[in-house]
């Protein structure tokens, strides 16, 4: 029973039978195989140092894929190195940046090749549209550059191309001067055109090696690779995003009165929560994601080093994210994102209980049986979350999915605080 007089709604659990698209078994095989499919000249890889991109994003098997490329590199009688392409993110620092690497696991010691890590970047010249294109300094000094990046939509806009090889090269491979300009121009030209015309500068160079698209299956497991040359990239991506799409892990609910979000950060989604699951902070599509009344959040990643842009698209927060908040990091995103709202702190609260007694009263205090509640671990979590009364019938109906036949009440710690879902 809440201390307002309105009780919380039991549970459920509910969970996606399967992925749509298996995972990959052998994941280092197969970016192998694709590679060797490329047939690239031995003459731009034997005796040729070599690049290789790193983004900050909680990529699947990121470090096994890291290391097979530069594995594969080697064997070709290169020289591999791999250096974060990651904008204006972990502080927009050189040490940050190389910090975020190794909370992946992406070390020297595990890929088997040095990492090189730097914010100084060089000026590619300027597009026919006015954006000035930045790429990083040591990539730009080696002899070719390998591209590998998670292809998806993006949570900030939509189009043939979104987040992907293109957007490594325009914006992570840009470091901060190169973010600040892409999103600049995005104000005027939009996102996408701002990326295909600084990304084609980048491709124009010859600079590029090969691209490489990681899809992620509905659980957020590696299984699909798409290698493509330099000449044919934009290609291969547009079709890999259509790919992506039809993957992506979405709350199946068209409303929800509450959702309650354990933890939001920039390892999780570049917005820090996907804005695609909750409806907020960019245009969606018709089904993409329910109308949500109110969004509680419990804590920011320890990864995301008190980055929390996303923020502002929660209505209430636990004192504990608030207290890890880095203002100086989070508006660094901020300036260089050039959204504001982002940033804005919402209400927050000592403890769970006092929070959801709050957001029951602030919803109009409904029956426990009539709560639509939905209880997620993080945006990439939604395939196995708990659920309130409101939704149990919906819910049994749904294909693909499985409701638990038994129900339970959720519990709070002696802080008065949720104990972890069953």
């Amino acid at each position: 029973m809440s201390s307002n007089g309105v009780p919380l709604s039991e549970l459920w659990i509910l969970e996606r039978n399967r992925p749509t698209l298996a995972a990959i078994g052998d994941v280092e095989g197969e970016v192998l195989r694709c590679l060797l499919e490329l047939q690239l000249p031995a003459e731009r890889l034997r005796g040729r140092r070599i690049a290789v991109t790193a983004g900050s994003r909680g990529i699947a098997s990121l470090r096994e894929v890291v290391r097979a490329v530069c594995t594969w590199l080697k064997a070709q009688g290169a020289a591999p190195f791999v250096f974060p392409a990651m904008g204006s993110h972990a502080g927009a620092t050189g040490s940050g940046q190389r910090e975020y690497l190794a909370g992946y696991g992406v070390t020297p010691e595990f890929i088997g090749a040095e990492i090189l890590s730097s914010m100084e970047t060089v000026s590619l010249g300027r597009t026919s549209e006015g954006i000035e294109v930045y790429t990083d300094r040591a990539a730009w000094e080696a002899d070719g550059v390998v591209v590998l990046n998670r292809i998806k939509p993006h949570t900030a806009f939509s189009g043939k191309i979104e987040s992907g090889l293109m957007k490594m090269m325009a914006v992570g491979m840009g470091k901060i001067r190169g973010a600040e300009e892409i999103h600049r121009a995005s104000r005027q030209l939009g996102f996408e055109a701002a990326i295909r015309a600084a990304a084609g500068r980048v491709l124009a160079s010859g600079k590029i090696l090969c691209g490489l698209g990681l899809v992620e299956n509905e659980a957020h497991q590696l299984a699909a690779i798409r290698a493509a040359r330099p000449e044919e990239i934009l290609r291969v991506e547009e079709a890999t995003l259509e790919l992506a799409r039809r993957l992506v892990a979405r709350l199946p609910f068209s409303e929800l009165d509450l959702l309650v979000v354990d933890e939001m950060g920039k390892n999780i989604s570049g917005s820090g929560m996907d804005a695609k699951v909750i409806g907020r902070g960019v245009e969606t599509h018709s089904g993409d994601a329910p109308a949500i009344r109110l969004i509680y959040v419990r804590d920011l990643t320890e990864e995301s080093g008190g980055n929390a842009l996303g923020v502002g698209m929660a209505d209430l927060i636990h004192e504990r994210l608030y207290r890890k908040v880095n203002l100086e990091k989070t508006y660094v995103n901020v300036r260089t994102s050039l959204n504001a709202p982002m940033a804005r702190l919402p209400m927050y609260f000592p403890a769970d209980r006092g929070a959801l007694d709050f957001a029951l009263a602030a919803l109009g205090s409904p029956a426990a049986d009539r709560q639509r509640i939905a209880w997620i671990r993080s945006t990439l979590a939604v395939n196995r979350f708990a659920i309130s009364a409101g939704l149990s019938a919906e819910a049994a109906r749904l294909d693909g999915w499985r409701r638990s036949r038994e129900a339970f009440l959720p519990q709070f710690d002696a802080a008065g605080n949720l104990v972890p879902v069953p």
